[in-house]
């Protein structure tokens, strides 16, 4: 009888300080390489908000982590993580293990950030020519369309507004909002946006392929945010204070 209860003691032991309980394992982990305001290290940025939202609306839980950008898109693809958050449109051509959710969660306003106020640019890529620019690596639309005198890759967004400040480079090319929202968390000054928006694209959130049947479930579960005004709410309100 007493190595009956001590056997169900330890039993009791192992569920208990079990590095994975059964509510962890039922939770989906995406990753982001998103920044303020989008994404924050607490889960409180726009795009956080928007995809809890969503996956609590179809019975799912959801947790966002941080990671940089490549690393963000490998893990997903390989299945280490359930989804990445937020891409262009046609990436499961590149990564096969990767479906989208059919419902746009952003448009991306793709612009330089400068010191040089003097800089003339246009709504095409190739006005990047002269100039040495820096991007975030694995942002595949920068990688394939910038092919600028000198290119320099870093792998977070303060790492390429540091680039900047610290005149490593002409120009950097970040999505506006997540721009402005890391200028302001840096403290940085005398760095605008030289206009006009050099490209805007429809960002999308992909699920790893094992979790394919949940894409159709989500993108309804966004539209319905869209209809019922929760979506717009969440943006106004994560926005209003990075907005210049």
């Amino acid at each position: 009888m007493f190595l009956n209860k001590t056997i169900i003691f330890c039993l009791l032991l192992m569920l208990l300080f079990s590095p994975c309980t059964a509510s962890e394992e039922d939770t989906h982990t995406i990753g982001s390489d998103a920044a303020v305001p989008l994404s924050t290290p607490e889960q409180t940025g726009m795009l956080d908000l928007i995809v809890k939202e969503a996956f609590a609306r179809v019975g799912e839980k959801v947790t966002i982590i941080g990671l940089p950008s490549e690393r963000s898109l490998l893990n997903a693809n390989q299945g280490v993580t359930d989804g990445d958050l937020v891409r262009i449109v046609g990436l499961e051509n590149q990564y096969p293990n990767l479906v989208m959710v059919p419902e746009k969660i952003w448009d991306f306003e793709f612009v330089a950030f400068s010191k040089n106020r003097n800089i003339t640019l246009s709504r095409e890529w190739k006005s990047l020519d002269p100039y040495s620019v820096g991007i975030i690596t694995g942002w595949k639309i920068l990688e394939q369309n910038i092919h600028a005198r000198e290119i320099s890759k870093v792998s977070t967004p303060e790492l390429l507004f540091t680039l900047l400040d610290k005149d490593r480079v002409d120009l950097v090319i970040y999505n506006r909002i997540e721009g402005y929202g890391t200028i302001k968390t840096m403290h940085l000054q005398g760095i605008s946006v030289i206009e006009p928006t050099i490209e805007s694209r429809e960002m999308f959130l992909y699920l790893n392929k094992k979790h394919g049947e949940l894409a159709q479930r989500l993108a309804e579960a966004i539209r319905q945010m869209k209809e019922d005004g929760t979506f717009a709410d969440i943006v106004n309100k994560s926005l209003q204070d990075y907005l210049p």
